[in-house]
């Protein structure tokens, strides 16, 4: 937890650049215990740039000088003309303040962290810690602590008061997360809890895992020993994008969607020749690069296909082609921004993942139906999801198929037949599921909307 950010006041002596004349800050900590000097000798020639900086603690009463701090690398976020200098600020991937008060060992006493080059993760900010000492007007500088901010850690640690726990962070790319949690014993940290994300993706060992989720696993000392548990996380969503544009240069419609892991889910609205209602979208990526949204009602009746090119043409547009049955319109869409129901992003709740889902197409005289059942997880296991799935078409008799298997994070299901080969892959959105079916299981594969008993 950081405490309430803290400005003081600078004295701009002169303007930066070479030979500058020494830029001094004034300002107190937030027990008012201290009256701090801050002074660059050499002002840094741009914002936040390291110059070496020197701290003096005075006693706020009687103003004699308790300490001084020297850090080779200070940070300061400067701007020429600037009064202010902001302390006990942490973004994470922002600029962190140069000075930090806080109680890091949980002692009662204030301490100081003192930002000292960029030894942290990807370059960022490291810092040196000084803990008060019993008795003593002095800081003394903790080395245990100051590592919790190098070793590619992502910056200042988080401190909660509460459970008395510090909390750090660190990176690997764009996949992988740490996150551990310390506890101070013999007023050094001890590492109590760790969690690690590490993003999934098809692999050799994996081959049917879709993109967006994350192996997580989570430890914690108990009793001298590490309790281990790993679960599936997911999926990632990302932002939804929003649209609105013409199909065939003259029906207006308007359209978002949001990828969730490799399923795209989202609404289109009709313009003058449409009721104006959102028609649900399901849909995936093509192996071609384009994306197929298929156009569902609430009863599961396809009513159209967008298919959309791979990304925006030069001008920033969004084209493709939008069938349904025998129809093809080419439409255009441009980026604007409106607002969506907060509920339509959500994921699919609990509760609401069993029970029938359909799909229908009224040219080509196909339905198909998956009715799902999910079973408790067991003490050591996920849940169990018993998918039945039948397919129909014209005046060929209906198929069908039935597989258990384990429901991974509560909403992705794959299937592998006895030999290890695929049959299917499920995973479950907020009010509809989408399937794809592998070699003879292919005629499976759609999205499918949850529909009432009533309805069928």
């Amino acid at each position: 937890m950081v405490t309430p950010r803290l400005l003081a006041v600078a004295c701009l002596l002169a303007s930066t650049g070479v030979n500058a004349e020494p830029l001094t800050f004034h300002l107190t900590d937030p027990a008012h215990k201290y009256a701090i000097e801050v002074v660059f000798a050499q002002p840094p020639a741009k914002s936040y740039e390291g110059a070496p900086a020197q701290i003096t603690l005075r006693d706020k009463t009687g103003g004699q000088v308790l300490q001084r701090i020297d850090s080779p690398e200070g940070f300061v976020t400067y701007k020429p003309g600037s009064q202010m200098m902001e302390i006990n600020q942490a973004p994470l991937y922002g600029d962190q303040s140069l000075l930090f008060f806080d109680d890091f060992n949980f002692d009662g006493q204030q301490d100081l962290a003192v930002r000292n080059g960029s030894e942290g993760g990807y370059g960022g900010p490291s810092y040196d810690i000084y803990l008060s000492a019993p008795g003593s007007p002095t800081l003394v500088f903790a080395p245990a602590f100051s590592d919790l901010t190098r070793d590619g850690q992502l910056g200042m640690f988080g401190v909660d008061p509460v459970a008395k726990r510090l909390h750090t962070s660190s990176k690997s790319g764009c996949c992988w997360h740490q996150f551990a949690t310390w506890q101070i014993e013999k007023n050094e940290p001890v590492m109590v809890a760790e969690k690690i994300e590490a993003a999934q993706m098809p692999s050799e060992a994996k081959p049917y895992m879709p993109m967006g989720y994350l192996d997580i696993t989570e430890r914690e000392l108990k009793d001298g020993q590490w309790v281990e548990r790993h679960t599936l996380g997911g999926p990632y969503t990302e932002p939804p994008m929003t649209f609105r544009g013409t199909l065939n240069d003259k029906i207006a419609v308007e359209l978002w969607w949001q990828l969730q892991g490799e399923a795209y889910i989202g609404e289109v609205r009709y313009g003058k020749t449409g009721s104006g209602k959102p028609i649900r979208l399901v849909g995936e990526a093509l192996d071609d690069g384009r994306v197929l949204l298929r156009e569902l009602t609430d009863d599961g009746d396809a009513t159209g296909y967008w298919f959309l090119e791979d990304g925006p043409n030069k001008q920033g547009d969004r084209t493709g082609i939008w069938r349904s049955g025998h129809r093809e319109f080419n439409f255009k869409l441009q980026s604007v921004d409106f607002k969506i129901a907060p509920q339509k992003l959500e994921p699919v709740a609990n509760e609401q993942r069993e029970g029938e889902y359909r799909v229908s197409n009224f040219v080509d005289k196909i339905i198909g139906d998956l009715s799902l059942k999910i079973l408790p997880a067991t003490v050591n296991g996920p849940e169990t999801a018993d998918i039945t799935l039948s397919y129909s078409q014209l005046k060929d008799p209906p198929s069908e198929i039935h597989y258990q298997t384990a429901l991974l994070a509560g909403n992705l299901a794959i299937v592998l037949d006895a030999q290890g080969g695929p049959v299917l892959r499920l995973q479950l959105l907020n009010g509809a599921a989408i399937v794809k079916g592998y070699g003879e299981y292919r005629k499976y594969s759609g999205g499918y909307v949850k529909v009432l008993e009533a309805g069928r």
